[in-house]
């Protein structure tokens, strides 16, 4: 179930599908209904997931589209859900299907291995923000913007991530529990809407593996925090099973200071 744009990011061909006619229509109106960058630029892969229980799809909040389509496909494809020609339905969480931020985008000059940007800066999100804040007795936002610098910034130079830098502080650990805590609950929220829709079918959800990026795409992963806990334990809850992206590739085949995978083990492990 796609409920993102759809691009061909590997073999060159121009390859674009992008979200259905109404919905861009609506985003002409109001832009806040995508992931948006510290500058302002939109990203138009996705519906920012600020706007999962916002009415502003024509009456309907994202999260009854994203059921509506889904009970709609259900219907339509009856006979070979029946038939069994169709048992595992894998369900879109994010860009490219993934659950993660939209953070770090090819087509708008994101290259590998560059951290990427927090995509928050659109009204829904910025408004569940400052809701998180006053919950934690935080009266003011403060500083405003994460400094990561660009997308192609390098993790030991983006005054955010450096050594001493803002992320080590209680209020931007703060920050990246609620970043991660906005990514786990959409993903909740939709695969609890798919179970109803496909009652009997096996789920699958996406999320990519752990890249310089992680961070601004919302995995809130470090040396004392496992960021893949949460989304398991969430995945498990909806017997929904786990699809890795890039997990085939290994160590040697990235620059040596940012493997692909997860971790040194994961090398010696697959080869058991």
């Amino acid at each position: 179930m796609s409920f993102h744009e759809c691009r061909d990011n590997f073999s060159g061909k121009d390859i674009k599908i992008p979200l259905p006619n109404w919905v861009t229509e609506i985003g002409k109106a109001n832009p806040d209904i995508y992931f948006t960058r510290r500058n302002g630029r939109r990203n138009t892969e996705c519906l920012t997931w600020g706007i999962d229980k916002e009415r502003v799809l024509r009456g309907r909040t994202a999260l009854e589209v994203y059921f509506d389509f889904m009970r709609s496909f259900r219907v339509e494809m009856d006979e070979f859900f029946k038939g069994g020609v169709i048992s595992n339905i894998e369900i879109g969480l994010g860009p490219c299907g993934e659950l993660r931020y939209p953070s770090y985008p090819t087509e708008q000059g994101w290259i590998y291995p560059g951290i990427g940007e927090f995509q928050y800066y659109n009204e829904y999100l910025l408004k569940s923000l400052r809701n998180a804040n006053k919950e934690k007795g935080i009266s003011f936002w403060k500083k405003g913007y994460v400094n990561t610098d660009t997308y192609n910034s390098q993790i030991h130079d983006a005054g955010f991530f450096h050594d001493g830098g803002n992320c080590d502080g209680y209020y931007w650990k703060f920050f990246l529990n609620w970043c991660s805590k906005v990514l786990v609950d959409h993903a909740d929220h939709v695969l609890m809407l798919s179970k109803l829709a496909f009652k009997g079918s096996s789920l699958v959800a996406t999320i990519s593996s752990a890249h310089v990026a992680q961070l601004t795409a919302g995995l809130y992963n470090s040396c004392n925090r496992h960021g893949y806990a949460p989304i398991i334990e969430m995945l498990k809850k909806h017997n929904t099973a786990l699809k890795f992206t890039c997990s085939d590739m290994c160590n040697l085949n990235q620059d040596d200071h940012f493997p692909e995978v997860l971790n040194a083990a994961w090398d010696a492990t697959s080869d058991e």
